[in-house]
């Protein structure tokens, strides 16, 4: 049990956490769902995608070794450039499938960071 003793509908902790956990789940989809309907922008989107030849290229040895040892846009984040090379590597150009791959990812934040919190509190409500 929490220490401070609050319980979700009479659920020990584990439930709790588990309960939270497929809340905050829902909650973020229902927060950005609409995403898998927006095409690209013309912020940064040429820049990391639609108009980048090596990611362009999806995902290859030669776009391994760029993506680790370019400052292309001025950071190096070679993470970034993997992601966005299997994002082409398996939806092409379709925005639905780059925006779904951020989605998830912010899905997943969102999960980690609330076990997490958890994990320091030892109490799930507060950690919420």
């Amino acid at each position: 049990m929490e220490k401070s003793g609050r319980r979700i509908l009479g659920m020990g902790e584990g439930k709790q956490v588990l309960f939270l956990s497929l809340f905050l789940s829902a909650l973020t989809l229902t927060a950005f769902w609409q995403v898998s309907r927006c095409e690209f922008l013309s912020y940064d989107d040429p820049t990391y995608v639609t108009e980048n030849p090596p990611v362009l290229g999806g995902l290859t040895l030669e776009g391994v070794r760029w993506a680790f040892t370019t400052l292309h846009a001025e950071f190096w984040h070679p993470l970034t450039w993997l992601s966005h090379m299997l994002d082409v590597q398996l939806f092409g150009l379709s925005p639905r499938g780059h925006h779904g791959t951020n989605l998830f990812f912010h899905l997943l934040n969102s999960l980690l960071l609330f076990l997490i919190f958890h994990r320091m509190t030892r109490a799930a409500w507060k950690s919420f």
